[in-house]
């Protein structure tokens, strides 16, 4: 008889793990008749509209990634491999009965083998497969800007693996990168439904000059799913293929290296090795003097979808999206300043469009998303001590059709305005104190305010078609809280 001998996982296998209890209230001012229950450890997700915008996720959650990582030197010295397996793991609250749950996904496991020329592991020709799930390849730099994730498909994939192929010499870098996705495919001929692979290619490069100077650039190339949504399948466009392109840059300026230029931990491998693993989570700038970072990028993209004015043929919607990005630091002070530039089709580009497979009308008057946020904190080193402050101003994309006017949110998430009032500009703050408890934990409390008089509700009389009035100012006015003490290790 043979004995099947199951290896534990040890601490060490658990990266950037997230523990948080939370005691939240997304709107005081309201009730659950506004959907806003009274405060509870249950419901996550309570931030204002610009925080996050370089996270996938919120900070209020519990989660962690097992990564079991190996690297080796090669036979040859020339060669290095390197595997990791990465799970993430997300225990959740089911608000409706508070019935417990843990989500299990592939978050970027990979194999890497690298050729390096001389001895420096950072002057290498590598090959990175990626082997379930390849999210963490995207383009464009800022997570909220990011494209050519597995959510670019008009289907939902269960797998969207991939490969890349890139030459690394110190801080300069090019790329050529695959990737494919499975999904239902109909042939225009036969009308017959078969399962088909959609490919991508992608491809990019960076160069740094004097340390302080650096500039970003990519492109992509997606099968992005077949046009289905037609008014009768005769059409001569039933089935036939969205194809998107799209191109990306960014230029980095800052005036010291003591700054970290800013790139998102989201579009990184996970190494579960002593020279990745940081001893502590909590960390907090500091420059001696003065120092500046800035930032600015620009996403340019473009798909064939159904021209609304000529259902029989297609038009090139195109979609632009950009950020300027500043960041000052006085010792241990923080000021930064963000402006944020999102069209409407830019924001729909993975629906794709307002209607599912069909561009905007010239007919419909549209508005793109343009916001300001601005930021400042101070690290008080002795007290371990945080307070800050966030302001955000948007004016959100909208667009006005015979039914009224709606304002899009998110690709997902839009609402309608109040019969006979204007599109209204987003108001919002945040005033927080983070207490540094120890290396892994922090206190976190914090109020949040918008105003959003975007908001309505739907009332029908008797007899009456029913309209959209605006709804009441407790629901337009969100005053909330956040209670958390969280641990990350």
């Amino acid at each position: 008889m043979i004995f099947l001998l199951a290896l534990p996982a040890f601490a060490g296998d658990f990266l950037d793990t997230w523990v948080t209890t939370s005691l939240e209230e997304d709107n005081v001012l309201a009730g659950p008749e506004a959907y806003s229950p009274s405060p509870n450890f249950v419901m996550r997700g309570n931030n204002t509209f610009f925080e996050n915008y370089e996270n996938r996720f919120t900070d209020d959650i519990s989660s962690t990634h097992l990564v079991v990582y190996r690297r080796d030197e090669g036979f040859d010295p020339r060669w290095l491999t390197e595997a990791a397996f990465v799970l993430r793991m997300q225990p959740y609250l089911n608000p409706d009965n508070t019935e417990p749950g843990v989500k299990v996904a592939d978050d970027g496991s990979y194999v890497r083998v690298a050729r390096k020329f001389g001895d420096r592991n950072d002057h290498t020709l590598s090959l990175t497969g990626y082997a379930v799930d390849a999210n963490r390849f995207r383009l464009g730099y800022s997570y909220d800007l990011t494209w050519g994730g597995r959510d670019i498909y008009a289907f939902d994939p269960s797998a969207a693996p991939g490969a890349r192929l890139q030459y690394q010499n110190g801080p300069h870098s090019v790329f050529v990168g695959v990737k494919t996705a499975v999904g239902d495919y109909t042939d225009p001929t036969t009308g017959i439904t078969r399962n088909q692979a959609y490919w991508a290619a992608l491809g990019g490069g960076g160069v740094e000059i004097a340390k302080l100077f650096r500039v970003d650039a990519g492109a992509g190339w997606f099968q992005q799913g077949q046009l289905t949504n037609v008014a009768d399948t005769t059409s001569v466009l039933y089935n036939a293929p969205i194809i998107a392109t799209g191109g990306c840059a960014q230029i980095s300026f800052r005036t010291t290296e003591k700054i970290d230029f800013i790139s998102n931990s989201e579009l990184k491998l996970y190494r579960n090795a002593p020279e990745f693993v940081r001893e502590s989570y909590i960390s907090h700038r500091k420059v001696e003097g003065f120092g500046l970072l800035i930032q600015g990028e620009v996403n340019v993209l473009a798909h064939n979808l159904i021209d609304p004015e000529n259902i029989d043929s297609t038009l090139v919607e195109t979609a632009v999206a950009g950020d300027v990005q500043a960041l000052a630091i006085f010792g241990t002070t923080e000021i930064g300043l963000d402006l944020v530039y999102k069209d409407l089709p830019y924001i729909l580009f993975n629906v794709p469009g307002i209607t599912s497979g069909y561009g905007i009308s010239p007919s419909i008057e549209t508005t793109p998303q343009q916001y300001i946020r601005a930021s400042a904190s101070h690290w008080f080193e002795k007290a371990h001590l945080t307070p800050s402050l966030g302001m955000g101003y948007m004016i959100p994309a909208t667009y006005k059709t015979s039914t009224g006017t709606f304002v899009q949110y998110s690709e997902r998430d839009k609402s309608n305005v109040p019969d006979g009032f204007p599109a209204a500009a987003l108001l919002s703050g945040v005033v927080g104190l983070q207490w540094d408890i120890s290396k892994s934990m922090v206190g976190v409390g914090e109020v949040l305010y918008t105003l959003d008089n975007n908001k309505s509700t739907f009332v029908q009389e008797d007899g009456s078609v029913g309209k959209n009035i605006q709804a009441p100012a407790n629901w337009r006015n969100e005053l909330g809280f956040n209670l958390m003490l969280r641990a990350r290790f």
